[in-house]
């Protein structure tokens, strides 16, 4: 592709990718001024008391105080309850309240006024995660909250937090105080799906825009997961299980762009047995995704069971990357150096979010800004690397194609004149030779060179070279290919949509030799061959042929007697 096109596209990119980061935080502001409107949520995690194997454990200060045992198996039934004293509304409310991989059942004393899941608890399919919206009646002063669980997943271990009674219906304020990983989501989803389209355009053209598909599908990837794990999903979809199914298809399958991608920057650049482990470890995430997907979509196993088998792969993975200096050397330019740096990030949020689960989870620490997760922060730290370390490689991949494509004119144009040289024409005849179009050859001959030299010098003599491929190169502008094969011989070569012109361009180089104001008259013998699809011939052959009526010419100019102008 050229290189021209090939900044412009990069600009339309960067412009595009400019366009998406200032309605990021445009979008970000006005949600830290909507979060402000939504005070209506009456916060219900204390006075609970819990059940569970025929236990019924005294009423705890906090909900989160209360953490399943890790030994509760996938069918056991939790029940919480919890006496509505001191409501401060008596207003038609919403219970609101969050629950992992669970049939739920919510009833006002004795009557149920929500169940969610139990149809596809019992048919073996993934029930889902979500944030759940229960419309409650008027006057639930005295009334006993009873929330029935029933675990569908192992990996449904959790406790409950933030239960909340909302005076207002929706998710709204939910929503606002969960914007920053929703419109991280947003962004790292847009940016990937302009960044894949961008590069299915382009890498026709050259392969280096095989990187930009790669992080494309990665933040795509990222950003789905992090509307879902955030469940900021549940603004475009309240399918539980679908949105579920999203959040493990896209962390599981990000893994696979993002080694293809290590590969592809790293080929060449480590040795062969690191070569082989990494590609070996795309092939592992590849069988992963595979495997899992067909035990989930059969209901053999779900894909929450599968989770800690991922996790170990990834620590594999990025401990191999590390030790191994995988990601890094001493001699790695600055896109690998930006590489490593974003993969650290990313997995210093990772680790510092592994931390706060485990200290809301398993310690009962309750802190307000434990329970948001971090990995959003690192992924869209992560990407912006990512996203910085390819345009430097595009910005040197530019450098290094003009330079070449620089290298490339030099080497095919003519010192003297400026004009294609030799090596341009043998070019152009292979290429020639592997068409069948029509196409002529002409052969040009510059007459009285050799006098010329003998006589005025050769700097004249280097003047009327030039001054001829000035004659030349305007008679066949926009007609044919100019070149200076060496000494005084000049070859056109005019494809098959000119061939009508080639006579007006050889009339038009007569008359324009005639005003050239030399010290000696500037005359060139010419002849021309012209070669028609199906012709057995290869582009020498016309060539010969073309030099064979051009030396008709030249003997009669060597006739007459060379023009010196006083």
């Amino acid at each position: 592709m050229n290189v021209q096109i090939r900044k412009r596209l990069l600009k339309v990119f960067v412009a595009a990718l400019s366009a998406i980061i200032v309605a990021f935080f445009i979008v970000g502001f006005n949600g830290a001024c909507i979060q402000g409107q939504y005070r209506h949520q009456i916060p219900l995690d204390d006075g609970w008391s819990v059940s569970f194997s025929g236990i019924r454990l005294p009423i705890l200060k906090q909900i989160s105080d209360f953490r399943i045992p890790s030994n509760i198996n996938p069918g056991d039934t939790i029940v919480y309850e919890r006496k509505m004293e001191g409501l401060p509304v008596s207003l038609p409310t919403t219970f609101r309240f969050r629950a992992y991989h669970a049939a739920i059942s919510v009833y006002i004393d004795s009557t149920c006024y929500y169940r969610y899941g139990y149809d596809r608890f019992k048919r073996g399919k993934l029930v889902g995660s979500g944030v759940h919206l229960v419309n409650m009646p008027e006057h639930l002063e005295g009334r006993t909250i009873r929330v029935e669980t029933i675990l569908a997943e192992k990996a449904a271990g959790k406790s409950f937090a933030h239960i909340e009674l909302l005076t207002t219906s929706g998710m709204t304020d939910y929503f606002a105080k969960n914007l920053g990983s929703i419109v991280i989501g947003i962004f790292l989803a847009l940016f990937g799906l302009i960044a894949f389209i961008t590069g299915c355009f382009v890498v026709g053209f050259d392969r280096a825009y095989y990187r930009l598909i790669l992080l494309g599908v990665f933040s795509f990837l990222m950003g789905i997961w992090t509307l879902n794990y955030g469940k900021g999903i549940q603004i475009f979809s309240m399918d539980f299980a679908m949105n579920t199914t999203l959040e493990y298809t896209s962390l599981y399958l990000a893994a696979i762009p993002f080694g293809l991608l290590l590969v592809n920057m790293r080929r060449g650049k480590i040795s062969n047995w690191k070569m082989k482990v990494l590609k070996g470890l795309v092939v592992f995430g590849i069988a992963f995704f595979v495997v899992t997907t067909f035990l989930h979509l059969t209901d053999i196993a779900h894909y929450p069971t599968f989770l800690a088998v991922y996790h170990a792969y990834l620590l594999i993975a990025f401990l191999f990357l590390v030790f191994f200096r995988v990601l890094y050397d001493r001699g790695a330019g600055l896109q690998e150096k930006i590489l490593a740096s974003g993969t650290v990030v990313f997995v210093l949020f990772a680790i510092i979010d592994v931390i706060r689960y485990n200290a809301l989870n398993l310690f009962g620490i309750d802190m307000s800004f434990l329970h948001a997760t971090w990995i959003p922060i690192g992924t869209l730290l992560f990407n912006v690397l990512l996203m910085i370390g390819y345009f430097v490689y595009l910005y040197e991949e530019l450098m290094d194609k003009t330079e070449k494509e620089a290298l490339r004119q030099i080497a095919y144009r003519d010192s003297l004149t400026g004009i294609y040289n030799r090596a341009k024409c043998e070019h152009i005849f292979e290429v020639l030779d592997r068409d069948d179009s029509d196409y002529a050859i002409v052969s040009i001959d510059v007459n009285g060179l050799k006098v010329v030299n003998e006589r005025l010098g050769h700097s004249v003599g280097d003047k009327l070279l030039c001054s001829f491929a000035d004659v030349f190169k305007k008679a066949f502008n926009g007609i044919g290919t100019t070149i200076r094969m060496g000494g005084d011989e000049f070859v056109a070569i005019v494809r098959a949509e000119h061939l009508s012109d080639l006579n007006t361009a050889l009339k038009s180089m007569v008359q324009l030799e005639k005003k050239v104001q030399l010290p000696v008259e500037l005359k060139a013998a010419y002849g021309y061959s012209v070669r028609r699809r199906g012709d057995a011939v290869t582009a020498m052959d016309v060539y010969r042929m073309a030099d064979s009526n051009m030396f008709a010419m030249k003997l009669a100019l060597k006739q007459q007697k060379i023009v010196f102008k006083t």
